[in-house]
């Protein structure tokens, strides 16, 4: 059975999108299939303005959506999710800018197997995988409830993996009481051994805080989603080693990132809000999150994030 196809009719006319990790890859192709269905405009965030207009520039060009959306507006913002100050600084120059948003793809992500920290000494795939998302999710809740009130459903989309099921924890630990869930996974100390978990405990916790926000935002459409393997440069940080033998499974079995970003779209359209995507329709989530144990580390760590969100910004707007 092939994958599923966009409806013919599908319009997002008169709706503003946001996409962050936008001027490559996946995230791109996100705003391409956004403009060929006449959104009014779409907003890159990216971390290097350069290459973020040179992403404008190539949508700007194309020409199914100069033909369909000739006014559709392109603008670029620049955000490093590797960074709060960053991330807090974005926020606060969109929201100024922008008062409405009808759909939040979040989208940036990297997979680095050795750890360099970030600029606030956190582990990266940690940092910008799960909380940086989570973080400017949480800024720009408001406008998303802003633009619902054009009678659009919003909707809020997290880039998962299926790597999620992969990962390796510990609840029984992580639900102690001594035990701050930010705090651990952001440590070098408690990096796994295996080079491949902290992506895939990323994704979880990713996919975990999109399934519990969805139960406190439930007029917002809170979703996660795979691609599949795509064609696209999230391998760049990985070891040369593997770095070969991923290419040549890509070039084997890999999707164009148009297709993936086409198919992954059905997740930016539903109304089944809490819902994990891949191959176009909703599929099971980790086995972990359906135990006691995991949606009470699902609860723990939603409420963790929330209040360290509200120390880094205490002017931000959290779900109740």
């Amino acid at each position: 059975m092939g994958l599923p196809t966009l409806p013919k009719d599908l319009s997002f006319e008169n709706q503003t999108i946001l996409i962050t990790g936008s001027n490559t890859g996946i995230g791109l192709e996100f705003a391409r299939v956004f403009l060929r269905h006449k959104a009014k405009a779409v907003y890159l965030v990216v971390r290097s303005l350069e290459r973020g207009a040179n992403a404008a520039s190539q949508l700007q060009q194309d020409a199914i959506i100069s033909n369909q959306n000739p006014t559709g507006e392109i603008k670029v913002y620049q955000c490093d999710q590797s960074s709060f100050e960053s991330i807090l600084a974005f926020a606060r120059k969109f929201k100024e800018e922008v008062k409405s948003l009808n759909t939040v793809v979040l989208n940036a992500g990297v997979n680095n197997m050795s750890f360099v920290p970030t600029t606030d000494g956190w582990e990266p795939n940690f940092q910008i995988n799960y909380f940086g998302a989570a973080l400017i999710a949480l800024e720009l809740l408001p406008l998303l409830k802003e633009g619902q009130k054009a009678g659009v459903k919003p909707h809020l989309f997290f880039t998962s993996s299926l790597m999620h099921t992969k990962a390796s924890i510990s609840t029984k630990s992580l639900l102690s009481d001594d035990v701050n869930v930010l705090e651990y996974f952001a440590s070098d100390e408690n990096r796994p051994w295996d080079p491949s978990q902290p992506y895939a405990i990323s994704k979880l916790l990713m996919t975990m805080f999109a399934e519990e926000l969805a139960q406190h935002e439930t007029n917002i459409i809170c979703t996660s989603g795979c691609p599949g393997i795509v064609l696209t440069e999230l391998d760049r940080n990985l070891p040369f080693w593997l770095k070969g033998p991923v290419r040549l499974m890509k070039r084997m079995i890999g999707r164009e990132a148009l297709t993936s970003a086409e198919t992954l779209m059905q997740a930016m359209i539903t109304d089944k809000t809490g819902t994990y995507w891949s191959d176009g329709v909703v599929k099971p989530h980790a086995s972990l999150l359906n135990t006691e144990n995991g949606k009470r580390l699902q609860r723990k760590l939603y409420e963790q994030t929330l209040q360290k969100c509200k120390e880094l910004d205490p002017d931000i707007l959290l779900p109740a």
